[in-house]
């Protein structure tokens, strides 16, 4: 060693720097761990919800096939409703023609016969109130068989006669009691179905929940830190967990809802129970009108939104059809019958 060559001390090296770096080390290693943990825990959710996202697809799937042979059952049913209907039809003309033909006979007897008038109407007032019978029993049709009593009673009172004033009277209370039947009146409530099932598509679903409404990191905390190596190893620490770690917030409530994708699968199906209930409704079919008109307010009141106007406009308008009676039961028509044949029986022939 020379004299001109001066000794110069090690470096010194800080413990407490070493053991602060370590710290920051594992804690940025267990958060990374943190994390890796919950995005495979938000993976696993996702595939059960996924999975029970397909079996909600299948089973509406397999209502919708329910629903459509549901629908060929009952139009079937009004094809072979639509062919009696036809027959009845023909047979009601057929009965019209033959009144026709005994009314003409009946004119021609009055006219050979003295007195022979009198009971040749009679009879016809008689074929009157058979055929108003056979409208309400048979083809449970009460405006036909209010308009037969109407003509049985006009003839009734053509004849002035004072001892037919009970069978006139029986004949008024028949007709009155026939008055009283409700009578739905399908065509204007088959067009009210129609209006929904137009406006089916543009009912509003209801909203998919959100994951927030705003995303927001952790707030600034104000802090007070104490100088030195602590105060900055929380001031550290705070800030790596503010990058880490988000807080999503809602006020909404979270519903069972469908993806986005199968919004046109509920809608149809739901256009399906309107037109299920429109045939049941042509057909005359009070139960089945009434269980699709049930199963459609269910299925608003799973899928679409409760508090719009459309919605609960439709609603409203499924349940007043709900209350409508289709076939409601007809009166007995048969006493102005049985006092007019015991009047025929007591005139002298």
């Amino acid at each position: 060693m020379t004299d001109n060559e001066v000794l110069v001390p090690p470096p010194r090296r800080s413990y407490w720097g070493v053991v602060f770096l370590l710290v920051l080390v594992l804690l940025a290693l267990a958060a990374a761990g943190y994390g890796g943990w919950r995005v495979w825990h938000a993976n696993h959710e996702t595939e059960d919800t996924v999975a029970a996202q397909e079996a909600l697809l299948i089973r509406m799937s397999h209502q919708l096939s329910d629903a459509q042979s549901s629908i060929e059952q009952l139009r079937e049913r009004q094809s072979d409703l639509t062919d009696a209907l036809h027959q009845n039809t023909d047979d009601v003309a057929k009965l019209q023609s033959h009144n026709e033909d005994v009314e003409q006979t009946l004119a021609h007897l009055s006219a050979d016969i003295k007195g022979g008038r009198t009971r040749a109407q009679l009879i016809a007032v008689e074929q009157l109130l058979l055929l108003a019978n056979d409208r309400a029993q048979l083809a449970h049709d009460a405006r036909g068989a209010i308009a037969a009593l109407q003509q049985a009673e006009e003839r009734l009172s053509a004849l002035a006669e004072p001892r037919l004033f009970e069978v006139r009277k029986a004949v008024a209370d028949e007709r009155a009691a026939l008055l009283a039947v409700p009578l739905a009146d399908r065509g204007a409530a088959a067009l009210n179905l129609s209006g929904l099932i137009t406006r089916a598509d543009a009912l509003p679903l209801r909203e998919h929940p959100g994951v927030a409404k705003a995303a927001t990191a952790l707030p600034e905390t104000p802090r007070s830190f104490s100088p030195g190596w602590s105060g900055g190893f929380w001031a550290s620490l705070h800030e790596v967990f503010s990058q880490i770690f988000i807080v999503h917030r809602t006020d909404k409530p979270v519903d069972r809802l469908l993806p986005p994708e199968q919004e046109a699968l509920v809608k149809q199906l739901l256009a399906l129970k309107l037109e299920s209930a429109r045939a049941a409704l042509l057909l005359g079919d009070t139960a089945s009108f009434r269980s699709a008109l049930d199963s459609a307010v269910q299925w608003l009141g799973d899928y679409y939104r409760a508090e719009d106007p459309m919605v609960s406009a439709a609603r409203a308008e499924l349940e007043r059809l709900r209350g409508l009676e289709l076939d409601p039961p007809l009166p007995d028509l048969s006493r102005s019958v049985g006092l007019l044949r015991a009047y025929l029986d007591a005139m002298p022939r």
